[in-house]
């Protein structure tokens, strides 16, 4: 049976391996979303499977984003718009009274909004300038990781065979006193 010593050195141990793992797995996640990005600018590729050593079926699948640019609205603005324009779009809820656009209408105004060439904001149907809303840049692209049935199972197996070289694959590294 192990005692108090055994269980909290590795608990401590699996901590800094964690640790360390997460920043190799950071570095790896980074290298592959650009990677990725490389792919599809040079030949439109948008996902790749993922295969290990000795094993023919894919444990993983990696899919490209593609972020599209959004919109940054100025509530204070957007309220006194519609006050305006739209008065019976404003709700007032209590105790405290607080002004506010109806939230079905205010989605059904913000999926029609369109941009023009120009970078002005419109209403869709009525051509309007909405100037309480901004375009806002699209994040950069990033992957999403999906694991196959079984595919975490097949890490395992592969890691157990020794078709995976972890040193290899988290290449930690040296301390400064080495």
């Amino acid at each position: 049976m192990k005692g108090p010593q055994e269980r909290a050195m590795r608990a401590a141990v699996l901590k800094a391996l964690l640790d360390e793992v997460k920043k190799a797995y950071d570095l790896a996640r980074a290298d592959a979303d650009a990677g990725m990005v490389g792919l599809n600018q040079s030949f439109g590729v948008k996902a790749i499977e993922v295969r290990l050593p000795g094993h023919d079926a894919p444990v993983a699948q990696v899919t490209l984003s593609e972020p599209k640019a959004g919109f940054v609205v100025d509530e204070a603005g957007f309220l006194a718009w519609c006050k305006q324009e739209h008065p019976s779009e404003v709700q007032v809820t209590v105790p405290a009274p607080v002004e506010s656009v109806r939230p079905a209408w205010r989605k059904a105004l913000l999926a029609r909004m369109a941009v023009e060439p120009d970078g002005t904001v419109v209403d869709g149907e009525t051509g309007r300038v909405l100037d309480f809303v901004e375009v806002a840049e699209p994040p950069p692209p990033s992957t999403r990781m999906t694991w196959k049935t079984g595919g975490r199972e097949e890490v395992a197996r592969a890691y157990r065979d020794g078709r995976l070289a972890l040193p290899d694959l988290l290449a930690l590294p040296a301390s400064s006193q080495e």
